[in-house]
C-alpha cells in the first residue's frame, strides 16, 4: 500500500532555475517504446513486478517540515508508526501547501521503487480524457463510444451498448455485466478484450447504476487511442505526465496493443503525489494549466452514487471524513487523497 495524504490548499512555490518545482526544466522525456510492456495472451492482470526509477527528484521538490507548514509532526509519526505495522504498507507521503513535509517507507521499499498503482491510474486515467476533450479530440463528455470507436467495434455492439457515453466510463455507469475481480478472467481467455467486453450482456441502462468495472475504463482506453490517433501512452505522457516531470516505469498492453486502462500501471510514490499536487492546484503546475479547471472540480465533485459512504466522480472515489470532501484514487494496494481543508 502506498499511502499519500496530499493536504490543504498550497501556496505557489518559487521559481527556480536548477530544473527544481517552478522550473520549465521539469519536463521528463519518455520513450513508450522502452515503458510499453508485451502484448499480454492470457493474463489480464500483471505479477506486479517491481521497478526501480533511474531519475532522482528530488530538485523537482519544495521540502519542509511539518511544523513549518503548521502541522503536528508526533500526530504523522503516529499514523507512520501505525502503517508501519501493517504488512502491505510501502509509503507514506504527505504535502502540505506545496511541500513535502513528511515522507516514510516500509518493508524493503524505496522513494526510487515504481510498483504497480492499480486502480489509482484510474484517476490519472480520467484526467487523460478530460484533456482529450478539452482538445477537441473527444467532442464531448455525452459522446457515444460507438462514434469513436472503430466499425469493427461497433459491428459487435447492441442497441443499448450503442448508446454508452464517454460519461457513463468515467463514472462506472456503462450497464454492462461486470464483476470485479472475475470478469477479467473471462475477458483474458479471449483473443480481443475490446470486443469480449463490449460483448458483455447489460445488466442496467447506461448511465443509471453504479456499478465498478475496470473493464469500463479499459474501454476508454479504445476510445482515447481512436479519438486522438496516438497510444495512450504517447497522449498521457504528452499532455499529462512529462511536464510533471513523470514518466511510468511500466504500462502493461491487451493482446490488441491497447495500453491498460486504469491497471498495470508503474509509478513511484512520489509522481502519484505529483498528481495529487496536480489536483489541488486546480490543474495547474508551474504556472501552466495541464488540466483544465473545470475538469479537475468536475472529478472531485459527486456524480454518482457509489454506495454508502462513497460516491464517484470522474474516475474519483468521493466521500467525507471528519466534515472533510475527500477525493481519493484508490486501488487494491494504493490510495492517495486529497481535502483542501486538513
Amino acid at each position: 500500500m502506498s499511502a499519500i495524504a496530499s493536504c490543504s490548499s498550497p501556496k505557489p512555490s518559487p521559481a527556480t532555475t536548477d530544473g527544481g518545482y517552478g522550473s520549465d526544466k521539469a519536463i521528463a522525456a519518455f520513450d513508450c517504446g522502452m515503458i510499453q510492456g508485451p502484448l499480454s495472451t492470457n493474463r489480464f492482470y500483471e505479477d506486479n513486478p517491481t521497478y526501480t526509477d533511474p531519475v532522482d527528484d528530488s530538485a523537482s521538490w519544495t521540502i519542509s517540515t511539518p511544523a513549518a507548514q503548521g502541522m503536528d509532526s508526533s500526530r504523522l509519526e503516529r499514523a507512520s508508526t501505525t502503517l508501519a505495522d501493517l504488512p502491505y504498507t510501502r509509503s507514506f507521503l504527505v504535502i502540505r501547501r506545496g511541500a513535502l513535509v513528511f515522507e516514510r517507507y516500509y518493508h524493503g521499499s524505496a522513494k526510487n521503487q515504481s510498483n504497480n498503482v492499480h486502480s489509482a491510474s484510474k484517476s490519472i486515467w480520467g484526467a487523460a480524457i478530460g484533456i482529450a476533450i478539452d482538445q477537441g479530440r473527444i467532442p464531448g463528455i455525452d459522446t457515444t463510444i460507438a462514434s469513436i470507436l472503430p466499425s469493427r467495434y461497433v459491428t459487435v455492439m447492441n442497441p443499448q451498448t450503442r448508446t454508452i457515453t464517454v460519461r457513463d466510463l468515467l463514472t462506472m455507469t456503462s450497464g454492462s455485466r461486470w464483476d470485479e475481480d472475475e470478469t477479467e478472467t473471462q475477458i483474458q481467455r479471449t483473443p480481443d478484450w475490446i470486443t469480449a467486453t463490449l460483448k458483455l450482456p447489460r445488466a442496467a441502462r447506461p448511465g443509471t447504476q453504479f456499478n465498478y468495472s475496470t473493464g469500463d475504463t479499459h474501454l476508454s482506453s479504445a476510445v482515447l487511442t481512436s479519438a486522438t490517433g496516438t497510444t495512450a501512452c504517447q497522449f498521457t505522457h504528452q499532455y499529462l505526465l512529462a511536464p510533471l516531470g513523470i514518466v511510468a516505469e511500466h504500462w502493461g498492453r491487451d493482446p490488441q496493443g491497447y495500453f491498460s486502462g486504469g491497471y498495470n500501471f508503474y509509478l513511484t510514490p512520489r509522481e502519484l503525489a505529483k498528481f495529487g499536487l496536480l489536483y489541488l492546484q486546480d490543474g495547474r503546475w508551474h504556472g501552466t494549466q495541464i488540466v483544465p479547471a473545470a475538469w479537475v472540480q468536475a472529478s472531485m465533485t459527486n456524480q454518482v452514487d457509489a454506495g454508502a459512504p462513497y460516491s464517484y466522480g470522474y474516475d474519483f472515489w468521493l466521500r467525507d471524513i471528519a466534515g472533510h470532501h475527500v477525493a481519493m484514487a484508490w486501488g487494491p494496494a494504493v490510495r492517495w487523497s486529497t481535502s483542501s481543508r486538513i
